[in-house]
């Protein structure tokens, strides 16, 4: 049986700061390292056989510092990067809804039906990670693999796997080093743990 552990990087600046990120990087905090050394404790657990990480650098950063307390390997993976969000990356909400008033309305009323000036849309960011995310189940021989990722392309992954329209975008929700497990058997995907962050708490 196959297990799949999708996992958001660590706090960044621009976490910390409320400004939108999606292809644009900003750098993990002390906190962020820390959680990552949390997470990569908690995952010490799980017999992780390999790590496939987004290319942007809060990913590549927190998946450096798991692969090492692992000792397994890790490759870069440009469709695990955040969805583009175009215009409005650099920016936090306040400044998005003052200069982007309708689209922001849109985007959080209906966000599949909303392409963000210059961005991606979420139908476009979820089909690229599927195609990979199918690809890697067919042709892996790993049983227990690790993803990381963002806030977005996780929860556009879950909804996938999960049967769920994109419409529900907004009932998911996915904190910094936040950790999803699922399992897939006989009988298809059963999702095991969601957005679990407990243990950066102990």
């Amino acid at each position: 049986m196959k297990k799949i552990y999708i996992v958001r990087h660590g706090e960044t600046n621009w976490n910390l700061e409320g400004k939108t990120q999606g292809k644009k990087d900003s750098k993990l905090t002390e906190l962020g390292y820390l959680q990552t050394q949390k997470l990569a404790h908690r995952l010490s657990e799980e017999k992780i056989e390999v790590i496939y990480s987004s290319n942007l650098v809060r990913a590549k950063s927190t998946a450096i510092m798991i692969s090492k307390q692992l000792n397994v390997p890790y490759y870069y993976e440009e469709n695990l990067a955040e969805m583009d969000f175009g215009e409005w990356e650099g920016l936090t909400n306040d400044e998005i809804i003052k200069l982007y008033p309708d689209k922001y309305n849109g985007w959080r009323m209906k966000p599949h039906e909303v392409c963000i000036p210059r961005g991606e849309s979420l139908i476009a960011a979820q089909k690229r990670i599927v195609s990979f995310f199918e690809e890697l189940i067919k042709t892996t021989n790993y049983n227990k693999i690790l993803l990381i990722s963002h806030s977005t392309i996780n929860k556009l992954l879950l909804l996938y796997i999960l049967g769920m329209n994109l419409s529900n975008y907004y009932i998911l929700k996915q904190d910094n080093c936040c950790i999803n497990i699922l399992s897939f058997g006989k009988y298809g995907p059963r999702l095991l743990n969601y957005n679990d962050t407990c243990y950066i708490k102990s």
